[in-house]
């Protein structure tokens, strides 16, 4: 295999949403950086929504743009069954910055790579990350693919690896998962088409999160505990039988055809500490939340803006930055526990059942 050497003042591991949003932020401080990202094209991920309060943000990283692409629809609210049997409806109307946007996700995961290829930046495509060695202030990471090894050697690394922190497990810092939830996601077709909203609605064993996806079709999501997971054979019809418990949803889709699904984490977790010696996480590695709180994609651009800044500055010398970094996430992400607690015990209807007994038992305990 061919070895090659490369050296940078930041290596930033992980090509979605919180990575290019810490690479572009840097750029923009005059600070050179490469991206490792383990896939040749962007892929679909699972989060499609931009809640209105998220346009400052969009704006302070100059993608605003990307969002008012017409490929991305306008987003005026949730319907949601949530704490009574009522479907009701949650409108960004009233709200000074207008409505949100439902993302093509596919298209803005392009549209991002595509603005951190214009910086000139090394962008590392279908390079998986193999190891990562801190040596005398200096970070050095291993990264392959089926042709070359390359060596990075930079002065900063940047995790941005998504729930599964690869960076941090390489250097041997693990994340503390606070729950076991599991979203089993698909698509399927519908006979009609369905408004430009997002629809949740509650159920015995968990709860549903259904988005539109194209023309006719939208991406669900069943959201359960690991331990009511059922077998692989047992799966079509648990989620058949889980949607006909539905109330709403199920008088609106019928008949759903599952082809694939995909089972992943959808729990809440977090590092102790989101940085260490000349290395930082951002986005999921650094705190994963639950899809309920909408966090999700504007939560990875925060981080990534804001930890742009701080590993910027710590590189000019200012090494009171990170600590401030880690006071930002850690008071949103407490904050996030707050409403997310409050959220889950809106939630009275089934009170004996597995999921809600051990959803609320769990998470106060944490926070308490």
């Amino acid at each position: 295999m061919e070895n090659d050497n490369h050296k940078y003042q930041v290596v930033i591991v992980g090509g979605g949403p919180a990575g290019i949003a810490t690479a572009i932020t840097l750029h923009a401080k005059g600070i050179r950086c490469c991206v490792v990202e383990a896939h040749k094209k962007p892929f679909r991920k699972a989060g499609e929504a931009i809640p209105p309060n998220a346009k400052p943000l969009l704006k302070q990283l100059g993608i605003l743009s990307l969002v008012e692409d017409e490929k991305h629809k306008a987003y005026y609210g949730n319907k949601s069954c949530w704490g009574s049997d009522q479907l009701e409806q949650k409108e960004f109307i009233s709200d000074r910055l207008g409505h949100g946007f439902l993302l093509d996700r596919l298209h803005f995961e392009t549209q991002l790579q595509t603005i951190y290829t214009s910086t000139n930046n090394k962008f590392y495509k279908g390079f998986k990350l193999k190891k990562v060695v801190s040596n005398d202030n200096e970070m050095l990471a291993t990264i392959e693919n089926d042709k070359k090894t390359i060596r990075l050697e930079s002065q900063f690394i940047v995790d941005a690896t998504g729930r599964k922190a690869s960076v941090c497990r390489h250097l041997g810092i693990q994340k503390e998962n606070l729950d076991s939830q599991f979203a089993i996601t698909f698509n399927t077709k519908l006979s009609n088409g369905i408004p430009n909203e997002i629809i949740v609605e509650a159920t015995k064993n968990g709860w549903w999160y259904v988005a539109p996806y194209a023309e006719n079709e939208v991406t669900m999501m069943f959201f359960t505990l690991k331990a009511l997971l059922p077998a692989k054979e047992k799966m079509t019809a648990f989620l058949k039988d889980e949607l006909v418990q539905t109330i709403h949803l199920s008088k609106q889709i019928q008949n759903i055809t599952i082809s694939t699904y995909k089972i992943m984490p959808a729990g809440t977790s977090c590092l102790q500490i989101p940085f260490g010696e000349n290395w930082l996480a951002v986005g999921d590695a650094a705190y994963s939340f639950d899809p309920i709180s909408s966090y999700g994609i504007t939560s990875a651009l925060a981080s990534g803006f804001y930890g742009g800044h701080a590993v910027a500055d710590f590189l000019n010398g200012k090494q009171e930055v990170l600590d401030v970094y880690r006071y930002v996430v850690e008071n949103a992400f407490q904050a996030y526990l707050q409403k997310l607690i409050a959220h889950y015990d809106l939630e009275k209807r089934w009170e004996h059942s597995y999921y809600w007994i051990n959803r609320l038992a769990l998470f106060n305990s944490e926070i308490r």
